[in-house]
């Protein structure tokens, strides 16, 4: 499991397909021997520090501008507490010419010192209009963790486009304040997750902002007891997914618009309680709208078993309509395996037509699905798309007419990056006359696949008599590293000057823009033996490692090694590669899709001759 960051946290793992391995090493030269482990107690009546807010908004316009960022420690310590504060570019660029300038910095709390201390962030206009909203990630790292305790360690700089600042005023006091974070957050965890009573009334005024915002809430249910959650009273612009979970975690009902309504975006399920203890209520917008100042109702029933819905009589098929029929709707999409192969036609199941067929195929990360229709009658021309769990559009689209010039067959190949149904549409390109329906028919065929593993090959080589009998080389996980040079570093300086120095080990580039997720293993370690290779008693604890979509920049991990020096960042997606960093030690490497394993050593130094 991985850290959390507070507004951009986007890890939420899952099982998947490993694939591919990288290694890098980097050096540091230092004139200590740096811990290897900190094993702190917990202690409850250490003070908490941690940042005040979690989401500061900035207009860009208003820039070169300074915005002031808050950090607290709740109670005052009688020890001194140190924090380090650093800025990770989220959606944002840094630098010149970007739209921000990076900070870092320590702050320090004393018997002396307020309670309340603050760093500045400076902000710059690039110029650029139309642009969306960026974001930067503001971290805080405990220095001193025998004097307090960590509270609120992330943060989100929001910095607003020209345009949105400049046409959108913000309201005054007549017309009230703008709402981006609601009071209930953050409950973007299960750990998080806000309280609400049942039979009470609604609590509103809750927000899905920024985009991609996890909204969690538990409440106590009694075995046996039947429970309507619901949400309502959505903005224009919000459209709600619930999902209900047991106290376990376990996912037991879901629901996106209830009712299967036209423009009915709230949502509503019914469960019953099998225990009792806590459930878990979790909303997420499904709307692409800007979710800034957009509200939603949340409500808990306890109510008495519902009265069943009498199952409407289903009108009799047509004769030679094909065996999934009907499914004509997403909701009745016909269940199709993902190696599967069978006939169909364009028969409509009732009335006069036309016919359409959804089918859904269930997916994993990193599977590679390949659906075509083939074996068309002579009349028949199909066309095909592939719509997501919900029945979205992915984004481009995707869907064929004819998979080649000549051929009327449609295929389609897509590699999922969720668990969940992969919905597949076949029509008919050309309106299908009711009496010749029985003629339109076809085949739809889906094949599933994996990435294959890389087998290496042995180069050509030649000889007499009957040839060459290849032999299977051993594959080993990594590969043997060379001793280094350490003349460099083992003579001793009057000056010692910390250097880094990266030197990566040969690692396959991966493909840019491919889908797909990323499990990434990353190791930090002293390197006190000079073995080159990282030894339980060497982790460096506490080091922060951030994970970014190299497609996009947008920060998509975020964590601390453990004290074995380790972080493990699983399932992450991405839209292609993705880049690792470790800051403080200005580490940067790209690693694709996909399991990759990054050791960084930090190599020690001896002290100089002469000590002052």
């Amino acid at each position: 499991m991985i850290k959390r960051i507070t507004r951009a946290r986007i890890w939420r793992q899952s099982p998947f397909v490993l694939l591919g391995a990288a290694v890098l090493i980097a050096y540091l030269s230092a004139a200590s021997h740096p811990p290897s482990v900190r094993a702190i107690p917990a202690q409850q009546t250490k003070p908490t520090v941690g940042f005040v807010n979690t989401v500061y908004t900035v207009a860009e316009n208003q820039g070169p501008a300074v915005i002031s960022v808050s950090v607290t420690l709740t109670p005052a310590s009688g020890e001194d507490v140190v924090v380090t504060y650093i800025t990770v570019p989220g959606t944002a660029t840094e630098g010149a010419g970007g739209d921000y300038v990076s900070k870092s910095g320590q702050l320090t709390f004393t018997n002396s010192t307020q309670n309340t201390q603050t760093f500045e962030v400076t902000i710059n206009n690039d110029n650029i209009l139309n642009e969306p909203n960026e974001t930067v990630n503001l971290i805080l790292q405990l220095q001193t963790p025998n004097t307090a305790n960590i509270g609120t360690s992330q943060a989100t700089l929001v910095i607003t486009d020209d345009d949105l600042a400049t046409a959108t005023p913000r309201p005054t006091a007549a017309t009230g304040t703008p709402i981006f974070v609601d009071l209930t957050e953050p409950n973007n965890t299960f750990q998080e997750a806000y309280q609400i009573q049942p039979d009470a009334a609604a609590t509103c005024q809750l927000t899905l902002w920024p985009p991609g915002d996890l909204d969690y809430y538990a409440f106590a249910v009694k075995n046996g007891t039947f429970y309507k959650i619901l949400t309502d009273q959505l903005s224009p612009g919000i459209d709600t997914v619930l999902k209900i979970y047991n106290q376990n975690g376990e996912p037991i009902a879901e629901n996106d618009d209830f009712g299967g309504v036209p423009g009915n975006l709230s949502s509503q399920v019914v469960v019953r309680a099998g225990t009792t203890g806590i459930y878990f209520a979790r909303v997420v917008n499904k709307s692409p709208a800007d979710a800034a100042n957009k509200t939603y109702c949340l409500m808990v029933d306890a109510m008495d078993e519902p009265t069943p819905t009498p199952t409407p009589t289903l009108l009799p098929t047509r004769t030679g309509s094909d065996a999934c029929e009907p499914n004509g709707q997403l909701a009745i999409a016909c269940l199709f395996g993902e190696n599967q192969s069978q006939a169909f036609n364009f028969v409509p199941p009732f009335r006069e037509g036309p016919d359409q067929d959804f089918y859904r195929i269930w997916v994993k990360p990193g599977t590679t699905i390949t659906c075509e229709t083939t074996d068309l009658s002579s009349v028949t021309d199909t066309n095909m798309i592939f719509l997501g769990p919900n029945g979205e559009d992915f984004n481009p689209q995707l869907g064929n007419d004819d998979k080649e010039p000549g051929n009327k067959g449609s295929r389609l190949t897509y590699t999922s990056t969720y668990t969940g149904w992969l919905h597949v549409l076949v029509g008919p390109v050309n309106p299908v006359p009711l009496a010749q329906a029985a003629q339109f028919t076809y085949t739809l065929a889906c094949t599933s696949t994996v990435p294959p593993t890389a087998t290496p090959t042995l180069p050509p080589t030649t000889g007499g008599g009957g040839g060459v009998i290849p032999i299977a080389p051993t594959i080993t996980p990594f590969p043997t590293v060379t001793p280094f040079d350490l003349s460099a570093i083992l003579t001793p300086s009057p000056v010692v000057i910390p250097e880094v120095t990266i030197q990566p080990l040969p690692t396959a580039t991966p493909p840019v823009g491919s889908l797909g997720v990323s499990t990434v293993n990353v190791t930090v370690f002293y390197d006190s033996n000079f073995n080159f290779t990282p030894e339980d008693n060497e982790g460096i604890i506490d080091v922060a490692v951030a994970l970014f979509d190299n497609t996009n920049g947008r920060l998509i991990a975020f964590g601390y090694t453990n004290q074995a020096g380790s972080v493990r960042f699983e399932a992450v997606p991405s839209s292609g590669a993705v880049r690792v960093e470790v800051p403080l030690l200005s580490f940067s490497q790209i690693v694709g899709p996909g399991e990759s394993n990054i050791a960084v050593r930090v190599a020690p130094l001896p002290l100089p001759i002469g000590i002052p």
